[in-house]
């Protein structure tokens, strides 16, 4: 039987977008104002992923860290919101390729 591997690649705002909007949906706490500048596994850690975060109004700059998970439920209701298709049966997970976050959608 055919299979599908499709791979969903998120901006650096996306990503940000998609993490504030779960934060609030879960009421846990939302990141601090900025831009998303980095995105990385964490050494030793895989199920681990670390967001760095730069808001140049304030001339500040944090990190964040967050389940792999977490970061795949947060870019699945993106996608929801955004029109993109997620069929129910497949399996999902994230994937950091070149420091960006991509949604892999396998049927």
């Amino acid at each position: 039987m055919p299979k599908e591997d499709r791979h969903i690649i998120f901006t650096a705002d996306e990503v940000y977008k998609a993490i504030y909007a779960l934060a609030v949906q879960k009421q846990l706490p939302k990141p601090p104002v900025g831009a998303v500048k980095k995105i990385e596994e964490k050494d030793g850690d895989p199920a681990q992923i670390i967001i760095h975060l730069e808001n140049p109004a304030e001339e500040t700059q944090d990190t964040r860290e967050y389940t792999r998970d977490f970061l795949a439920a947060a870019l699945m209701v993106f996608c929801r919101g955004a029109g993109i298709p997620l069929p129910k049966n497949a399996r999902k997970s994230v994937m950091i390729k070149d420091g960006q976050a991509i949604l892999r959608v396998q049927i």
